[in-house]
C-alpha cells in the first residue's frame, strides 16, 4: 500500500508527536530537513542538532508527555508543503506545586519539503501560539 502526499505529510506530524512522547531524539531528528528552522517558546533554531537539543531540555525534566493533533489542514505546492492544525498537549511531573499535570493548548503552522529519497519533511516550524 502506498501513501499519497498528503497522508505522508500527516505521517511526519504523527511520528514526530509520537517520538517527542517517547523522547526518542533519533526519530525526531528523523522527522525534520537537515537545515530545518524550529521556533519553541521564543527561541528560534537551525539544524536538527540544535532542533533535538530545544525539545529535550523541554521534556527531559518531565515525566510525561501525550500530544495530540487535530483540524489538520494540508496545502501542497510541487515539493513544499504548509500543514496548519491545533495542538493538545499533556504534560506531567511529579511533584509540581499546583499539580502534576498540565494541558498545553497551541496552533501550529508548519512547512515541509520534500527531500531528495522523496520523503516528506519538516523544514520550518512548528511555530505556534498558545491558546
Amino acid at each position: 500500500m502506498t501513501m499519497n502526499d498528503r497522508e505522508q505529510i500527516q505521517e511526519v506530524m504523527a511520528s514526530y508527536a509520537k517520538y517527542i512522547d517517547a523522547k526518542d531524539y533519533d526519530g525526531i531528528i528523523a522527522c525534520f530537513m537537515t537545515d530545518a528552522t524550529f521556533t519553541y517558546e521564543g527561541h528560534s533554531v537551525i539544524g536538527r542538532p540544535a532542533i533535538v537539543e530545544l525539545i529535550r531540555t523541554a521534556v527531559e525534566p518531565l515525566n510525561g508527555t501525550q500530544h495530540l493533533f487535530a483540524n489538520i489542514i494540508v496545502r501542497i505546492e510541487g515539493d513544499t508543503a504548509r500543514l496548519t492544525c491545533d495542538c493538545l498537549g499533556q504534560h506531567w511531573r511529579k511533584g509540581v506545586a499546583g499539580g502534576d499535570k498540565f494541558m498545553v493548548g497551541a496552533k501550529y503552522s508548519v512547512q515541509l519539503e520534500r527531500d531528495d529519497d522523496g520523503k516528506w519533511k519538516i523544514s520550518g516550524g512548528p511555530p505556534y501560539c498558545l491558546t
